[in-house]
């Protein structure tokens, strides 16, 4: 893993270098092995780096081959096959850094190695003689990319920070709507008006010509296509166990031993179980919240079954929850929401403490496999979306609106919404916008991002709509901002093997009748039926995330003051009108107003 900071164009070398000693610190955190710059005409860049292929004389960075200097922060599964396809077209290699591949596979097949490369990353690719630069993101938005330009001079960085203040421009005020409504902030969209995120998929380019710097947009080099290829269980289930043997080989390449994150649910039990047949004594960690929390009990259970030692416990206090949670601020450069990402920051912690810098982990497991609770509500309201039903169902609900919105507990609103409504509505983990827009005087629209996914989506029935929305929007700005934020706080690789292109793959081509034909995450219960003799797979679905009651004590009547005074946002009527998951609303506020108090000046 690594850090990025770079400028092109107009080179502002006073503003580069001021910036670059105010941001050393979260720069070495994400790359603590080696840092290395180059300074050419138009390209300015540094690099942070965490040695995972290689050593410090393979795979430096900025590399450098022929006319194109690369920036590269990720990991290629898929380094050494493309190694050999490009041997056979003649090219050498000096070592086994996938950055290596990275440049000569640019300079090979230029914009197309985007959806050959099988991994997560953030590539820049600055052509010298062109005076192009090409930024580039996964296809999932594993890694982070953000970049702010103007007529002359483009920033890029790894993080929301390492673009230079005086380049992002003012706050965007629209992103706090984005933020009360989603809890996170989505593509392109940041928390500032000149500042961009790419978005996962793409890529985009600019040239500077004349001494004028020139966007030439982005380009999607991935899209999810769900293909209902595979319309039997049986054959699911093979085509899945495949691509994850194959993934967990590829996840264990490394320079260096790799941990494995194991909570003992369905996810993380099968990538910890696999792993053992490569190596059998990998260390699993697991974090407990003790009162509250079945982790330990649940992953003890499995490891003791399959008679492995090397089982690393972290018990996690009230002390530990307190110290993660100043720390906060310095984690999420954004406002966020998800209360998991405390205990993902203090299991990354454990890991680096253990003596490790590559952890595997079942992230995305839940959006492929249709694992969340909103899977189950969305195919039980599913046969009831039809239009045939509108009469009887859709024009009642807007009649009795009112009174249904009065039996909060029940949560009956759901039941009487059109289709795309409450697809939106399933999509949004902050403030309902039925919570929110008596409250806040807005004529702007949070809903766009949702609507210009669902335009790509006509035909498809609404489960295979709700996947697609999973992977392109909740997945990547929310579950892999905080795994990116919280592991790199620790100077530490996560590795979600769900994430493979084999196994994303192998889920598009199963149908959503097969994915939830016994319930949420059918396919990967039944492998782990068939690979474990144990019963973890009936267990419930616990979430990852803070486990306390006194979260109402993080969000005061000081927060609420400071958060209308500069926002015109009551958080307190906010909570008072939401149905449930007041945890997350109040974690949410209390995310929201320490961002504001940092960054924002009235």
């Amino acid at each position: 893993m690594c850090g990025i900071l770079g400028n092109f164009g107009f080179i502002e070398h006073h503003d580069f270098n001021t910036h670059l000693k105010a941001i050393n610190e979260p720069l070495t955190r994400r790359g603590p092995d080696q840092n290395k710059a180059i300074d050419v005409q138009n390209f300015l860049a540094t690099h942070s780096r965490l040695i995972i292929h290689g050593s410090q004389d393979d795979g430096v960075q900025p590399f450098h081959f022929k006319n194109l200097i690369i920036l590269f922060n990720g990991n290629l599964y898929n380094k050494d096959s493309l190694k050999l396809d490009l041997e056979r077209e003649g090219y050498s290699f000096h070592g086994v850094s996938d950055t290596e591949v990275v440049a000569v596979s640019m300079y090979h097949w230029g914009k197309k190695a985007f959806s050959k490369f099988n991994g997560f990353f953030s590539i820049a690719c600055f052509d010298i003689d062109k005076k192009y630069l090409t930024l580039g993101r996964d296809r999932v938005g594993q890694k982070p990319l953000y970049y702010s330009h103007n007529s002359r001079s483009l920033f890029f960085g790894s993080t929301e920070n390492f673009v230079p203040e005086k380049f992002r421009g003012k706050v965007r005020k629209e992103s706090f709507i984005d933020f009360i409504t989603f809890g996170f902030i989505p593509a392109p969209s940041t928390m500032y008006e000149n500042m961009f995120s790419i978005m996962p998929g793409t890529f985009m380019e600019f040239s500077f010509v004349h001494n004028k710097l020139i966007n030439h947009g982005s380009s999607h080099f991935w899209k999810p296509i769900i293909t209902d290829e595979i319309t039997n269980l049986n054959s699911a289930t093979e085509l899945t166990t495949e691509a994850i043997t194959s993934s967990i080989r590829d996840g264990m390449n490394a320079s260096i031993d790799v941990a494995c994150l194991f909570s003992g649910g369905v996810d993380s039990s099968l990538i910890f179980s696999n792993a053992r047949k490569i190596n059998k004594n990998i260390a699993a960690i697991t974090a407990d919240f003790g009162e509250g929390d079945d982790a330990k009990l649940r992953s003890l259970s499995l490891a003791e079954a399959l008679k492995h030692e090397n089982h690393l416990i972290r018990e996690i206090s009230n002390n530990d929850v307190e110290d993660s949670l100043k720390l906060i601020s310095e984690i999420c450069e954004s406002p966020f929401d998800d209360t998991s990402i405390i205990p993902s920051n203090i299991v990354f912690e454990s890991v680096k403490r253990s003596g490790y810098s590559v952890a595997l982990t079942g992230d995305g497991a839940d959006e492929l496999f249709c694992g969340y609770s909103s899977f189950s509500n969305l195919s039980k309201l599913e046969k009831f979306l039809d239009a045939r039903f509108d009469p009887f169902i859709r024009l009642p609900g807007k009649i009795f609106a009112k009174p249904i919105s009065r039996y909060r507990s029940l949560n009956l609103t759901r039941f009487f919404l059109p289709e795309k409504d409450l697809l939106i509505d399933l999509s949004c983990n902050g403030f309902k916008k039925r919570e929110w827009k008596d409250l806040i005087d807005t004529d702007y629209d949070p809903f766009h991002y949702i609507d210009t996914i669902l335009d790509d989506l006509d035909g498809l029935r609404p489960l295979d709509k709700f996947r697609i929305l999973n992977l392109r929007f909740k997945l990547p700005y929310q579950m892999l901002y905080k795994v990116d934020r919280a592991s790199m706080y620790n100077s530490v690789e996560a590795r979600p093997l769900f994430l493979n292109n084999k196994i994303i793959d192998a889920a598009l081509n199963i149908s959503s009748s097969v994915m939830m034909q016994d319930g949420p995450k059918t396919v990967l219960k039944k492998i782990y039926q068939s690979q474990l003799n144990h019963a973890g797979w009936s267990l419930p679905k616990t979430g990852f995330g803070w486990k306390t009651q006194s979260y109402q004590n993080i969000f005061t009547e000081q927060d609420n003051n400071y958060l209308q005074a500069n926002t015109g946002i009551n958080g307190f009527s906010l909570l008072q009108n939401r149905n449930s998951h007041h945890k997350r609303g109040y974690y949410g506020l209390y995310s929201f107003v320490a961002w504001l108090q940092k960054n924002y000046r009235q």
